[in-house]
């Protein structure tokens, strides 16, 4: 007699087998957590920034470090050491990039360490990454802006 072959809708005891319902893709879950967390983490980026320029220019008693924050990008400048930070976000491609812009390197005196920041969605929640590690909004805009401040913005003399 021959055998004959189940499919998975055939009965198997009572019960009909349904297929295994397919996960969702890993890239599709990262762009959709992405799509939802972007903007309260720039938000929460922006205002951190802003509060430590409050504090900073407070503690100097005068308006040393100034703070413009746009839909995509942020950028802080301290002009006394002719030095400035700046974010730009693209939704878009889902980038973050981060540069410092200095007199020194624009006229070609010094080379400037970019600061290496990043995104990523580490257990369903849309995180910073510097230098490879994850870090909270607080923690990037005050380890950032306290080396912008500190005049140690990674410039070195070409």
């Amino acid at each position: 007699m021959a055998e004959k072959r189940r499919t998975g809708k055939q009965k198997q005891k009572g019960r009909i087998r349904k297929p295994a319902r397919k996960p969702l893709d890993l890239q599709k879950r990262a762009f959709q957590v992405f799509a939802k967390q972007v903007d309260p983490l720039w938000s929460g980026l922006t205002n951190k920034c802003l509060e430590f320029a409050e504090g900073f220019n407070k503690a100097l008693g005068a308006e040393e470090l100034h703070v413009q924050a746009a839909p995509a990008t942020l950028r802080v400048a301290y002009p006394r050491a002719d030095v400035e930070l700046v974010f730009q976000l693209d939704k878009a491609e889902r980038f973050l990039q981060v540069w410092v812009n200095t007199d020194c390197a624009a006229s070609g005196n010094c080379l400037t360490d970019q600061p290496s920041v990043g995104l990523t969605v580490n257990g369903g929640e849309l995180q910073f990454v510097l230098a490879g590690e994850v870090i909270s909004d607080e923690r990037l805009a005050v380890r950032l802006l306290t080396q912008l401040t500190s005049g140690n913005s990674g410039q070195e003399p070409s």
